[in-house]
């Protein structure tokens, strides 16, 4: 047996109410039950509802896993550079320019296996690693 409620609604609402319920196989009165189901029981777990936490679970796990990894980085690179700093001697001022086009040249080697490896999905910290 159905109970039947009064209510009064905005004009938007009321306007957004009525043209939902003109799609087929729908009806007012199933389109309030379904929005009072829903927000009287929010706990309800539908498979929409499941699906999204499901999803953003996943994507949790993620980030944790990537803001780890990126810690690892960070470290290494911080460790390495210390390392690199305490170890290279000065360069005399004469051989300064000589060294930074050498530098240059390095980099542009070492940013092209850089690309080259990001491209492939070959990272070397895995093959390191493993």
């Amino acid at each position: 047996m159905k109970r039947k409620v009064t209510v009064q609604l905005s004009e938007e609402l009321a306007d957004r109410l009525e043209a939902a319920a003109q799609r087929p196989g729908t009806s007012k009165t199933a389109i309030v039950e379904a929005a009072l189901t829903r927000f009287l029981e929010p706990d309800g777990d539908t498979s929409e509802h499941a699906a999204l936490l499901r999803r953003l679970s996943w994507m949790s796990h993620q980030l944790e896993q990537l803001d780890r990894d990126l810690r690892f980085v960070s470290e290494t690179t911080a460790l390495h550079a210390q390392y690199h700093f305490t170890v290279t001697p000065p360069l005399p001022t004469s051989d300064l320019p000589a060294a930074c086009l050498l530098g240059a040249e390095r980099f542009e080697v070492f940013a092209a296996q850089v690309g080259r490896r990001v491209h492939l999905g070959t990272p070397l910290i895995r093959e390191t690693l493993l």
